[in-house]
């Protein structure tokens, strides 16, 4: 994504509460205001609700500039540039003292979502997705009218229990997109068109959630938890009160590529999905990291999955060379050391710098790992120091 595009993605983020489709082109029309300040024009315009031809109450409006969103404004930030406003109870709002330029303009609106968000879902590019938003002209000491209707979004609602059946309450679950790359999107997520819920919410006492106010699309339901990072079996604790984040998607998948793809359509809401957090079925790598020369008291321990590389764990090295590795779902992996030192971590983190005088760093290393159905011990890796090794 360009820095331009980032830009205008952080504008939505923090400007839009609520998700919209902007169904209709606007009607453009520019008439004299006596007390439009000289220095800037007006906007003004009324937002109804496609579903109820009803006014869209306390909607709120935004103004994007196209010299901005295309890249070309010298100043990238925008200052001065941005505009907004909020409907009132007939749907009618006013934008003061803007700027004079060309601007895009996006509504949001509890339960509703934008063109641009169905498209993002799709797969669209950010370019792709503003071009669907109507656009307005201001000019100076003038008043600009543009109207929106707005279309009523999707919901996913449902439950998450834990594997013994009781509720998981303030789980965090969002909507990912199934289909929309990170370069396209910032990740996958579709809410920075929508505002509170939207394609994110929170488990209640009784492990409910609902997202409402989502695009037509393919989704992945994704629920994560902050988990204990526990001790280990001798009772030391390597996770020294922290904690590590665990996603798992519906139905109770620790990888993306087995999660279940929901296919919502325009306005259906979806009741049916349950996902199972079931932590106690994963696993515990354990074991050493030593070296042919020196010791080994700091760095790190990694696991990628071979199957979806974005399943990931991380562990830091002991300053005796042990390390463990957490909430590990069976499978096959790649287990490395990336930056091991034998000088003792600072600060919680391990130096790994080569430039001390009395320390010694280790080339990286990496070996294939299979983890099956239970806890694995005594995973020991033998490092070669950089001054041995270029010798």
């Amino acid at each position: 994504m360009s820095h331009s595009y980032k830009t205008v993605f952080h504008l939505l983020v923090l400007t839009a509460i609520t998700g919209t489709v902007l169904a209709q082109q606007p009607q453009v029309g520019i008439a004299p205001q006596s007390e439009v300040q000289a220095t800037g024009g007006s906007v003004t315009g009324h937002v109804v609700c496609a579903d109820t031809q009803h006014p869209a109450r306390f909607a709120n409006v935004l103004l994007i500039p196209v010299e901005e969103a295309n890249g070309n404004a010298s100043n990238r930030d925008g200052a001065g540039r941005r505009s907004g406003a909020r409907t009132d109870l007939e749907g009618t709002f006013t934008a003061t003292n803007v700027q004079p330029g060309d601007y895009y303009v996006s509504a949001t609106a509890t339960g509703y979502v934008s063109e641009a968000a169905l498209l993002v879902a799709n797969g669209a590019d950010m370019a792709s997705a503003l071009a669907k938003l109507p656009t307005v002209h201001v000019a100076a000491s003038s008043s600009s009218t543009v109207n929106l209707s707005l279309e009523r979004g999707g919901v996913i609602s449902g439950r998450i229990q834990w594997d013994d059946g009781s509720p998981a309450a303030g789980v965090q679950v969002n909507a990912v997109s199934a289909v929309a790359t990170t370069a396209q999107n910032g990740g996958g997520r579709i809410g920075f068109f929508a505002g509170p819920g939207g394609d994110f919410a929170q488990t209640d006492d009784r492990g409910q959630f609902r997202m409402t106010g989502l695009a037509s699309g393919s989704y992945l339901i994704r629920a994560s938890v902050q988990a204990p990072v526990p001790s280990d079996a001798q009772g030391r604790g390597f996770g020294g009160g922290r904690t590590m984040n665990i996603a798992m998607y519906a139905p109770g998948k620790v990888r993306r590529t087995e999660a279940q793809t929901v296919t919502l359509h325009a306005g259906e809401e979806r009741g049916d999905m349950v996902i199972v957090m079931d932590l106690a079925a994963l696993h515990r790598v354990t074991g050493h990291v030593g070296a042919t020369s020196g010791t080994v008291a700091s760095g790190s321990v990694r696991l990628v999955d071979s199957q979806d590389t974005s399943l990931t764990r991380v562990a830091q090295i002991s300053s005796d060379g042990s390390y463990a590795l957490t909430y590990v779902p069976a499978g096959s992996y790649t287990l490395s050391v990336p930056n091991a030192s034998s000088n003792p971590a600072q600060g919680g983190r391990p130096r790994g710098d080569s430039s001390a005088s009395s320390g010694t760093t280790f080339q990286p290393f990496q070996e294939a790992l299979s983890v099956t159905d239970g806890d694995l011990s005594g995973v020991d890796v033998n490092l070669t120091p950089v001054t041995q090794a270029s010798q």
